[in-house]
């Protein structure tokens, strides 16, 4: 069975990726001196917290996080997720569950309402959320994207644009390799979301990642590679 988290992460992480310094980060996860800017090379670590560690911060918001999310937080410490279409939460073994943690706590009326913050999206609308409501399976949700500037008004809530976290990572594990084979642009890779999740991105979503293409598009026109 293909493993769809460490296909992620293959993608994801490469020697050499760099973060600025805070007081959190362990040596180990270390791999450079932070440099005269502040900045340091980081490394992935097998991550060692337990199912019951994410079902203490969901007792704590009266929030449900899918199994599937759950799986791959924390499979690993890492120091970014800075995915250039969403933004996922690090993961530290000082503090591991603190971005987590925050995204909850910055959003109560959404987590009562069963919408509940994972991520951010890329161009800074606002929060990727899990679509709890009328749902009956906890291993996987459909995402949405929350606009911040409709605070606590349910306006400003997408439609589906990934049907589930799994194949939001088989989407963004697809643009992160082809991004690296520096073979297409992103707005030529993008499309193949369709493909991959025909009932999010290729069905309700389609409208929200073409406009991601048109813009991507705009500034390739504009500035180039």
């Amino acid at each position: 069975m293909t493993d769809i988290i460490e296909n992620f992460f293959k993608s994801y992480w490469t020697s050499g990726m760099s973060s600025v310094y805070t007081d959190i980060v362990p040596k180990e996860m270390m791999q450079s001196e932070v440099d005269e800017e502040g900045w340091y090379e980081w490394k992935l670590m097998t991550g060692t917290l337990s199912v019951e560690n994410y079902n203490e911060v969901e007792k704590r918001f009266k929030a449900k996080l899918p199994d599937n999310f759950i799986n791959w937080h924390k499979r690993y410490f890492f120091d970014d997720g800075d995915c250039s279409l969403l933004r996922l939460p690090n993961s530290f073994p000082t503090k591991p569950l603190e971005s987590i943690v925050t995204l909850l706590d910055n959003s109560v009326y959404l987590v009562s309402q069963g919408l509940i913050p994972f991520g951010d999206e890329g161009n800074d609308t606002g929060p990727l959320v899990f679509d709890t409501r009328n749902q009956t399976d906890s291993q996987d949700f459909p995402i949405r994207v929350h606009d911040h500037e409709y605070y606590n008004d349910l306006n400003g809530l997408s439609e589906i644009i990934f049907s589930s976290f799994n194949k939001m990572l088989e989407c963004i594990t697809h643009f992160l390799t082809e991004m690296e084979n520096e073979t297409k642009q992103s707005f030529e890779i993008i499309p193949d979301f369709f493909k991959i999740d025909p009932d999010g991105a290729g069905n309700t979503g389609e409208g929200y990642w073409e406009s991601w293409i048109e813009m991507e598009k705009e500034i390739f026109e504009e500035f180039g590679d």
